[in-house]
């Protein structure tokens, strides 16, 4: 594991331009943002998950945006934050999960739809360990208004790079990418996280598109894992199918908006996601998605806007169950006679379906 200590250079000149004169402390990435979180001594296959921790990753529904919530025990990180106007829906995600402190902030690159409402999150938050970002500025007000929000609270910020690893909790992260100082496109820039819990694993891809994911293939870095975070929201430029063999996922999740103009996702990226085997969600199909695991096991719940929320920590969601609007029948999401995307409703729960009115399928027996 090797120790890196980082420092902002180009992006604090261009920083100091916008918004004057400034400091903000730079924080070895693999040491603890806080007394509460120890550095790790293990390695991302080592960990274990205790009886009764979990791991929940939550991609909340932001629309045309990112933004994913990881809890753990007392801990937890936030990967992007959403559009530009949507502070409130964020701070009231974070207020339905209970969250009040950070012990990491994740700005995978400085478009809007990732960083929009972040400066928001960094003032709501009691206290927030480290910011991680990628050593890439933007002139646009959503950057120096994080920025401004940092420096205010004298947050450490750390450049990441491949091959470092962090803990969160019992969870260990290692950066993926980005792999080179310079893109011509800002989304190769993306911060990518692979999170182990246990024998479970989770890929965030931020907005990475090919360039970047074909030098993840050649880092010797492992990219295997249950669970994609597809990168740049279903882009016909993302998830080559390289990639997809490499990462070889269970479950892929879309994050984009209903009706969005960039026509996300592309047919070509879900062409190839299908032929992953992996089961696909969206956030502007299914809402928020939430992932809960134990280390061994993974269950899926899908759920539309606030007070449906389940209880995390509690290792009771269920799996995401799909009903069929015509028969009337509910599948388990591996079921080989799911019905066409038009026809389906989803449950969150085995009850919730039966009390709809619908009966188990009897091929995958619900």
């Amino acid at each position: 594991m090797a120790k890196k200590i980082v420092l902002l250079v180009i992006p604090l000149v261009i920083v100091a331009l916008l918004v004057g004169s400034m400091f903000i402390g730079v924080f070895p990435l693999n040491a603890p943002p806080s007394s509460s979180n120890p550095p790790p001594n293990t390695s991302p296959t080592d960990v274990v998950s205790p009886d009764g921790v979990t791991l929940q990753v939550v991609f909340l529904d932001v629309g045309q945006a990112d933004c994913v919530l990881l809890k753990t025990d007392n801990y937890a990180m936030l990967i992007d934050a959403g559009n530009v106007g949507q502070d409130k829906l964020v701070l009231n995600y974070l207020i339905d999960y209970g969250v009040t402190t950070l012990d990491y902030l994740v700005a995978t690159h400085p478009h809007a739809d990732h960083i929009g409402s972040m400066a928001s999150v960094v003032k709501a938050m009691d206290r927030i360990g480290m910011v991680m970002m990628p050593d890439k500025s933007h002139t646009i007000k959503a950057f120096e208004n994080l920025i401004n929000a940092i420096e205010e609270k004298d947050i450490p910020v750390n450049i990441p790079h491949p091959g470092d690893v962090f803990t969160l909790g019992n969870a260990n992260v290692q950066v993926i990418a980005p792999n080179s100082a310079v893109y011509n496109d800002l989304n190769d820039y993306s911060i990518v996280l692979r999170v182990e819990f246990g024998n479970t694993v989770f890929l965030f891809t931020g907005d990475a598109d090919t360039k970047s994911e074909n030098e993840q293939l050649t880092n010797g870095l492992t990219l295997k894992a249950d669970v994609l975070k597809v990168g740049h929201h279903g882009s016909r430029t993302s998830s080559i199918q390289k990639y997809l063999n490499a990462v070889a996922p269970s479950y892929a999740v879309i994050s984009c908006g209903a009706d969005n103009t960039y026509g996300h996702p592309h047919k070509e990226a879900m062409t190839r996601l299908t032929g992953t085997g992996a089961a696909i969600y969206r956030t502007d199909e299914h809402g928020t998605i939430i992932f809960v695991t134990d280390g061994e096991t993974i269950t899926v719940t899908v759920t539309h806007g606030f007070g449906s929320i389940p209880l995390l920590g509690t290792g009771s969601s269920e799996l995401a169950y799909i009903g069929n609007k015509n028969s009337k029948v509910f599948h388990l999401q591996s079921c080989s006679f799911l019905p066409q995307e038009q026809n389906r409703v989803y449950f969150n729960s085995r009850q919730e379906a039966i009390d709809a009115g619908y009966t188990p399928c009897n091929t995958c027996k619900p």
